[in-house]
């Protein structure tokens, strides 16, 4: 059950920390020779508490060893946090990833059980029913809606992935945005999301610029929760870079977002923007990770844990492909 002392949930927070990898061991792990001896160093480093099966270690499962830890972080963090639904918010894209893995799996016919990821808001078996049977009246108004509306496209032979999965992308801002407001949140929260709202729609300006797209296909794709109104987003759909970045240079976050899209027209590498995207939502959560009395050393840990995943992830895809591993900058 989720606890009601912040200063319990502090405490546990605070040692289970101390078993995140340090970036001395991922990067022994990366300098590794082989998957299966980095293996072996991940497990010598106690990952995965133990939680991992003797088959998935026998067989090197890297991902299912990872999942697993995953799955028990998550696990702990709602055992252990005094506001579910402020920390659920941060378990929103665990759903949007099962959510778009299931309808892909039913409009191809194949199974998505082996890239589902546990311990989301929504219980898998639920939402495997719910897709299945196209019912959603048990989901939030916002998911049930947009839901609808997906199977709706469907019906009239509107299957086109990109629509859909922006709609789901949506449909978890639209929450983010409903429970910020119902709460009045004004901390680290609406500051993490608002960034990742108005760089995610700065970066489908540039996209819909590249691909010609009208002005209708740019509003399917932009988000809530941002504290730039998406009505100037649309209207800077005809913007050049070399100008963009004065434009947008506004709401919480203009300053960072003009150096990012003044980096993209120098460099035309749109990659720039997603990395001080990651920069600025890293930033914001450091902080928070020190602000006593708040979710913020309990969602420090869960993003560190996940941080930690995507790193392991990136070093095994490396090494079982004969490849240098590329370390994410936290690392480096």
């Amino acid at each position: 059950m989720p606890q009601p002392s912040y200063e319990f949930a502090l405490g546990r927070i605070g040692v289970l920390s101390t078993h995140l990898l340090s970036t001395a061991q991922v990067r022994r792990i990366a300098e590794a020779g082989s998957a299966r001896e980095a293996l072996k160093l991940l497990l010598e480093t106690g990952y995965g508490e133990n939680v991992a099966t003797e088959q998935e270690i026998a067989r090197g499962d890297v991902d299912l060893i990872i999942r697993d830890q995953l799955q028990l972080t998550r696990k702990r963090i709602k055992e252990l946090t005094p506001d579910p639904e402020l920390t659920g918010l941060f378990l929103l894209p665990v759903d949007t990833h099962n959510i778009k893995a299931l309808l892909k799996a039913r409009l191809l016919g194949t199974n998505a059980d082996a890239i589902l990821r546990d311990g989301g808001n929504f219980p898998l078996e639920t939402l495997k029913d719910m897709i299945q049977t196209k019912y959603y009246e048990d989901l939030p108004p916002v998911y049930r809606d947009v839901m609808n509306r997906i199977e709706s496209g469907f019906t009239r032979g509107e299957a086109d992935p990109l629509l859909f999965s922006a709609m789901v992308d949506g449909a978890m801002f639209t929450q983010v945005q409903k429970v910020l407001d119902a709460r009045k949140e004004k901390g680290f929260i609406r500051d993490f999301f608002s960034l990742w709202a108005d760089f995610q729609n700065t970066l489908s300006v540039i996209r819909a610029q590249n691909l010609h797209w009208s002005l209708n296909q740019l509003k399917a794709v932009l988000l809530d929760a941002g504290s730039i109104e998406k009505s100037i987003f649309e209207d800077s759909l005809s913007t050049p870079p070399e100008q963009l970045g004065a434009r947008l240079s506004q709401g919480a976050h203009g300053l960072a977002l003009e150096q990012a899209i003044s980096e993209f027209a120098q460099t035309n590498d749109i990659g720039a923007i997603t990395k001080r995207m990651q920069e600025g939502l890293m930033h914001i959560i450091q902080d928070a990770r020190w602000q006593a009395h708040s979710l913020g050393p309990i969602v420090g840990y869960l993003l560190a844990r996940e941080a930690e995943a995507e790193a392991l992830r990136l070093i095994f895809g490396a090494l079982e492909g004969g490849f240098e591993p590329q370390l994410p900058e936290m690392y480096a």
